[in-house]
């Protein structure tokens, strides 16, 4: 049985939780059915409706029972929501009867196990209600997030954006470049020569960087100057970027050495060996060009922050009506061992997952408008 035990990790939940399950264990076996219906569902366009993959199916077929394990039920509308909720490449797979059997077997292996675990009280374990309640918790806080609409954004906040961040629309035309810095003439002529004779291995010129360029911060990317404007910027002094803008084509070093008044050590002058590395044209959009793209940035930016007030404003309300108690002398005496805990075969036992004991849950995921 330990084999087959993989398999049905993806498998133990999508039960159709029955009313006759037994006290406590319907608990984490009704949660997941409901979890599993809600992961199955997709955004409509993004317009915040739900669609249920078990809406292909015909009314009278939806409560068809595909399987029973005792009293557990698996319907065809929870089968069809698991096999449509897999990415279209795995998907396909089930168009194959022996693997729609393989999958609706593994349901069946996942409900005898999870009854044997029951009958066993690991339901009980701490460590199972943990993970129970770490499970509705994200639950409660992804139906509040959907349950907040779609906002509205205007023609007038769209047109504020793009005049607030012109920059981003409107840029000169930069190129991007690398250089090999010398502290006399006569060295970097003697570089010069090299490189050329080896211009189309940028691998060479990446090695030659490394080993003679005597300007740190640029050796350390291995001569990558990054993209920048004809007037150079605060790393590249405006006779390197004017000489770089000079060069025709990509991977072309310059043929001559180019002398800066700042650029060498310590802000004396320096001399350059350039090579060009890539273009980037001038831009200049729109507001017409970008404001359905702007308008769906902040359709997003407003219906994250609505949902972030939702969720704020639940847990107010629940901390609020709920008695909380912390201790902080107990919570104070906690004693934290930071280092690797071995596993069982002797090895460093991998971090702990995220939601386990002591680890703050990830947030939910966000409902993003396409």
């Amino acid at each position: 049985m330990r084999a087959s035990l993989a398999p049905l990790l993806g498998l133990m939940f999508v039960t159709a939780g029955c009313p006759k399950a037994p006290p406590g264990a319907g608990i984490q076996r009704d949660a997941a059915a409901r979890s599993d219906a809600a992961v199955a569902v997709a955004a409509d366009g993004g317009a915040g409706r739900r669609v249920d993959p078990c809406a292909i199916l015909e009314p009278s077929q939806r409560d068809l029972v595909v399987a029973r394990v005792g009293d557990q039920s698996l319907t065809l509308c929870d089968f069809t929501r698991r096999v449509n909720s897999q990415n279209p490449y795995l998907r396909a797979r089930f168009n194959a009867p022996e693997q729609r059997r393989a999958l609706l077997q593994s349901w069946v292996d996942a409900e005898l196990l999870a009854a044997e675990a029951q009958q066993r009280g690991l339901d009980r374990e701490p460590e199972v209600r943990r993970a129970v309640i770490i499970q509705l918790a994200r639950r409660l806080e992804q139906s509040t997030r959907e349950a907040v609409p779609t906002p509205t954004v205007t023609d007038a906040e769209v047109r504020a954006y793009y005049e607030a961040h012109r920059a981003e629309y409107d840029t000169d035309a930069e190129v991007r470049a690398s250089q090999i810095v010398l502290a006399t003439r006569a060295d970097a002529e003697r570089v010069l020569a090299d490189v050329r004779a080896h211009e189309a291995d940028d691998a060479y010129f990446r090695a030659q960087v490394r080993a003679r360029s005597v300007d740190v911060p640029s050796q350390a990317r291995e001569g990558d100057l990054a993209f920048f404007p004809r007037a150079g910027n605060p790393t590249v002094p405006p006779e390197v970027a004017e000489a770089a803008f000079s060069i025709e084509r990509n991977g072309q070093i310059l043929n001559r050495v180019v002398e800066s008044a700042h650029g060498g050590i310590n802000r004396a002058p320096g001399f350059h060996v350039v090579r060009l590395t890539a273009r980037r044209d001038a831009l200049h959009r729109t507001i017409d060009d970008e404001q359905q793209r702007i308008r769906r940035r902040l359709v997003n930016e407003k219906l994250n922050a609505a949902q972030e007030a939702a969720v704020a404003g639940l847990l107010a309300r629940l901390r609020g009506s709920t008695a909380v108690s912390i201790d902080e002398a107990a919570l104070g005496r906690v004693q934290v061992d930071a280092r690797p805990q071995p596993s069982e075969g002797g090895a460093v036992a991998p971090p702990a997952l995220m939601g386990g004991p002591g680890v703050p849950m990830p947030a939910s995921p966000r409902r993003a408008v396409p």
